[in-house]
């Protein structure tokens, strides 16, 4: 089959063709229709801050296809069914996996950092990976369902426990936090805020919803700003991995508010006005990936018109121009949300 394999050397990708692996028991074959490009793969393939743990590395972990071969013990799909294959991997054997919370597994990785992704023509994985997906849904935006939407989702729904009519904050409207606006309006929120120093990720975030933005600039004090324009937050959400940002931003919060930390940043946290938290019963988690639940639940969202991802797909391009669009989405080159690489183009 045709892959785009990772070269570390070079910081790229190479096509090249390679042996299609055999389908083992409890596996299944799909034909690759729909890849996301994410901005993991740019820390991943450009920048080289994360390593593979397997030779050849072929990356993509927002992956929708076709079933196409059936491995035995399988028993949920048939050939033809329309599939999205979740990011996440795990061990599916501990007690978080066997409860569906798979991204609490010890063993937690993701498809294409940890085993053969999508950037190629076919994909072989456990059937516990693959979720129907329905014939309204095209492929491009059924792929973005495993990483894009359903990390946001996590965060917003189970770590975050938006209840309507609440007042949101989302830091970092890039693609994952963007999703974040879209989710936080599909689940009812009151209002929301979308809070980047990029004007075009704002613009993004006002066709998903957001209610009013802030474009921070340097010095600026978010929490501050976020307190006057509206009166106190439920819901803080930061994609950014900023902390100073986070710090700042606790004297917004309302009582019994909820602080949801999904961007990695390199800076440590450091946590003032201890008073204010314990006093205000504020709570402070983190949120990784997704688990089971989300994507399903994602499908119903969509399949009840409330959630829409049309906008989200910046264009759809041949494995063979993986390069070029890895450096576009970098570069920010036309504002985009999501590149999809779909190996049947060319």
């Amino acid at each position: 089959m045709k892959a785009a394999i990772l070269n570390s050397a070079t910081k790229s990708l190479q096509i090249e063709e390679v042996d299609v692996p055999p389908v083992l028991p409890n596996q299944i074959k799909i034909k690759v229709k729909a890849c996301g490009i994410c901005g993991s793969d740019i820390h991943f393939i450009l920048h080289g801050k994360m390593k593979a743990t397997y030779s050849p590395c072929i990356p993509g972990h927002e992956t929708s296809g076709e079933v196409v071969e059936l491995g035995e013990n399988t028993s949920r799909f048939s050939l033809g069914d329309r599939v999205v294959v979740s990011a996440g991997t795990s061990c599916g054997k501990c007690v978080h996996c066997l409860a569906n919370r798979d991204n609490l597994c010890e063993e937690i990785g993701v498809l294409g950092f940890n085993q053969r992704g999508g950037f190629a023509e076919y994909l072989i994985v456990e059937e516990r990976y693959l979720h129907k997906l329905p014939d309204d849904i095209p492929y491009a935006q059924g792929a973005i369902l495993a990483d894009a939407v359903s990390t946001p989702y996590h965060a917003i729904k189970y770590q975050g426990d938006l209840k309507p009519g609440e007042t949101v904050a989302i830091i970092g409207c890039g693609g994952l936090g963007i999703h974040a606006v879209a989710i936080a309006k599909a689940l009812g929120a009151g209002k929301i805020f979308a809070v980047d120093i990029d004007k075009g990720s704002l613009d993004n975030a006002v066709s998903y919803g957001a209610d009013e933005v802030i474009l921070l600039e340097k010095n600026m004090q978010v929490g501050k700003i976020l307190k006057e324009k509206s009166g106190g937050i439920d819901l803080l959400a930061d994609f950014s991995g900023f902390m100073p940002n986070i710090e700042n931003s606790i004297r917004s919060m309302n009582r019994g508010g909820r602080i949801v930390l999904v961007g990695i940043g390199r800076i440590k946290l450091e946590i003032p006005m201890p008073f204010f938290i314990i006093e205000r019963q504020i709570r402070i988690t983190g949120s990784y990936g997704s688990d089971r639940r989300a994507i399903p639940e994602l499908i119903q969202l969509y399949s009840e018109k409330k959630l829409d991802l049309t906008r989200s797909i910046s264009g759809i391009h041949k494995l063979e121009e993986a390069n070029e669009y890895l450096h576009a989405l970098e570069d920010k080159k036309g504002n985009p949300i999501r590149f999809i690489l779909n190996p049947e183009l060319g």
